[in-house]
């Protein structure tokens, strides 16, 4: 009996420890049955304090609750022990056994081969500790839930700046050389690597998978192969990621009432509940949905959306009835807090915080989401530009690399695997709502080259609903060939109209530019790529072609007009009348498009023609030096028709029409 009393002192204290929930009162251990009886296996032997029949199966403590012991002195797994707890109510020696085989003791509490402690949030509030310890102090690798509230350990000093909900990852001890001052292990950050294999839809599908609008506890799930397949759908494709990404209008963590405002408190409604003030850290946002007086109105950069003329500070801390918010100080966005800044309970804003007939604080709102956001920083310093001693050997930066690499492609067939490296993707199924700046890339930064394609021939620079960039590709050497250098297409109505610039060659033979020609032009319902080429093509500006420096041709590539080097212009076609045809010729319009003349030229002589019957009218002195040709014809009479001015002549006379349909003669005279 006293080796039992012995054993239930020792086990007591261990057990009777203070917990939120006792473990025996866990469904492991408080449905625990005990195994059918067999022959223990080892038990605890008694000394029997009388003969074995009186004790067999009546021998009791006088008042006492205790089972009795089994034959011989012994007892077994079921043997009851009441009171053993803390709270009074007893158990069985397996339900205490497998308990205290299952239970942490203390002592391993952020110890080594133990366990990390937690917080009153559920959070460990110590480092996950490797390796050996720098001068005694354990190195960090992982820290969960780092508090910028906690002292550092190294400054002595709180970190306010390093996050409120925080995992940190790094310090991994590495091995430092021989008499380094560091010692021979070093805590330094150094590697994070994770090593996943996607194999399934949603969070399956990513290694990494980051949600910035995960809630308190994650329901979010990555838009990968995302089908219900447990009603049989099969998604169109398994696409998987080694990092998936989701961000958008984040939520505030909390919206809450007001009661009242100082200069750098919020006093609430009412106070927060243990739920809400989980979420509220000191460093987080808070902004109010009172408008700040005497803001003047504007928009914000070139997003041309209203400035946020609203109260907004940061979370200090909170009073200990949860009631009190302490703020660092109110002010607008951008501006620094003052004494007479305080958020007014009547006069509210609306734009942003809308549908709100009462003053309320959001706690942990972003004003901005970036998807990403990387910066990369040049120190000339580091680098010995200012006269310290040089760190760092840095001086090329790349902000970020997408390299597509291939191996073993002999028996893969042409054509037969898709690359897209960087796709602006979504489904922005209206548009309207937009700002006009909205764009999918910004290229900024007061850079040599903002844009460089280091492309082949062959390949696509820049393709587009309605611009085509080519490649730049060597003419061939055989007349009309074509390379082309740019596309822009438009749509009127069910037609395509290509606008384009390309290169052809204009004859035989691998001359440099002297017989390749640039062309600038139109085509309808052509093939991308082709416009020299395809489809219906227009009249077309070609410089450097065989007819002159600069000429415009028709859709059959028939030179129309062409300047040369020298400025000389000259006209090529067809001058069209009722009764002739003249080669080089202007053609002359009215406003309405009507003909009116013609100016040719065409064996050596200059044509003058009238399109509508008229005269050709020389309003000042016409100086004919190398002489006038006098149209040959005799009038049929004195009163053939004829317009005043009229001169004719044949072997015999030369007639005039002195008026309207009235002629005279005179003679021609004879030869000397």
């Amino acid at each position: 009996m006293k080796k039992l009393v012995l054993f239930l002192a020792l086990l007591v204290p261990a057990l009777a420890y203070a917990q939120t929930r006792p473990n025996h009162d866990l469904p492991q251990f408080k449905n625990l049955k005990a195994a059918p009886v067999a022959q223990p296996k080892s038990m605890l032997r008694m000394r029997a304090m009388a003969p074995v029949a009186a004790t067999a199966a009546t021998s009791t403590a006088s008042g006492s609750n205790y089972a009795p012991f089994l034959p011989q002195g012994g007892i077994s797994h079921q043997t009851d022990v009441p009171e053993v707890y803390a709270d009074g109510t007893g158990g069985t020696l397996a339900q205490i056994g497998q308990m205290a085989d299952g239970s942490v003791q203390q002592t391993t509490i952020n110890a080594a081969n133990g366990v990390a402690g937690l917080d009153e949030n559920g959070n460990a509030n110590a480092p996950v500790v490797t390796g050996p310890a720098l001068n005694g102090a354990p190195i960090q690798s992982v820290q969960i839930g780092t508090d910028p509230q906690k002292i550092s350990k190294v400054t002595g000093q709180p970190w306010l700046f390093g996050g409120n909900s925080t995992a940190i990852f790094g310090a991994y001890p590495q091995p430092n050389l021989p008499r380094s001052p560091m010692g021979y292990w070093s805590g330094f950050p150094v590697n994070l690597v994770v090593a996943g294999s996607p194999s399934g839809p949603y969070n399956a599908g990513c290694s990494v998978c980051v949600f910035t609008d995960a809630g308190f506890q994650n329901t979010t799930v990555a838009e990968l192969s995302g089908e219900d397949y447990t009603n049989g759908k099969v998604a169109s494709g398994f696409d998987v990621a080694a990092l998936f990404m989701s961000a958008g209008t984040e939520n505030a963590r909390l919206a809450l009432p007001v009661s009242s405002y100082t200069a750098n408190t919020v006093v609430l409604s009412s106070a927060l509940t243990p739920a809400q003030l989980l979420h509220v850290k000191q460093g987080m946002f808070i902004s109010t949905n009172s408008l700040v007086p005497g803001m003047s109105s504007g928009t914000i950069g070139d997003a041309n959306l209203p400035v946020k003329d609203y109260y907004a500070g940061v979370v200090k801390s909170v009073s200990s009835d949860s009631k009190t918010i302490t703020v660092y100080g109110w002010a607008a966005l951008g501006k620094t807090a003052t004494a007479s800044d305080i958020p007014s309970t009547t006069s509210l804003e609306t734009y942003y915080w809308k549908n709100y007939t009462a003053p309320y604080v959001f706690i942990g709102a972003p004003t901005k989401m970036f998807g990403r956001n990387t910066v990369m920083t040049f120190d000339g310093n580091r680098l010995g530009d200012n006269g310290s001693p040089t760190t760092s050997s840095v001086r090329q930066l790349e902000g970020e690399e997408l390299d597509f690499n291939t191996a073993n492609t002999t028996g893969t067939a042409s054509k037969s695997v898709s690359y897209h490296g960087l796709t602006f993707g979504g489904n922005n199924a209206d548009p309207r709502i937009l700002t006009d700046e909205s764009y999918a890339i910004l290229l900024a930064g007061s850079l040599p080259n903002y844009l460089k394609i280091s492309d082949g021939c062959g390949s696509i620079a820049i393709q587009s609903g309605g611009y085509y960039l080519p490649s730049a590709c060597l003419v061939a050497a055989a007349q009309s060939n074509q390379a082309e250098l740019f596309e822009y297409k438009g749509y009127a109505d069910s037609n395509k109209m290509n606008f384009g610039a390309w290169l052809n060659r204009e004859s035989d033979g691998a001359n440099g530019w002297t017989n390749v020609s640039a062309n600038l032009g139109v085509n309808i319902d052509g093939t991308y790529g082709k416009i020299g080429s395809s489809g219906t093509k227009l009249p077309y500006l070609s410089w450097n072609n065989p007819q002159g420096a600069l000429s415009i041709d028709n859709a059959s590539g028939g030179v129309m007009w062409s300047i040369n080097n020298d400025g000389l212009m000259s006209a090529h076609g067809l001058l069209a009348s009722s009764n002739s045809y003249f080669r080089a010729s202007l053609y002359l319009q009215d406003t309405n498009g009507n003909a009116q003349a013609h100016i040719g030229a065409a064996g050596g002589n200059l044509y003058l023609q009238s399109d509508q019957s008229g005269k050709v009218v020389a309003s000042s002195t016409l100086d004919a030096t190398a002489g006038i040709i006098v149209p040959t014809g005799t009038p049929a009479s004195s009163t053939a028709p004829c317009t005043q001015g009229n001169i004719e002549m044949d072997t015999d006379y030369i007639y005039s029409c002195v008026a309207t349909n009235t002629w005279h003669r005179v003679s021609n005279g004879s030869s000397w």
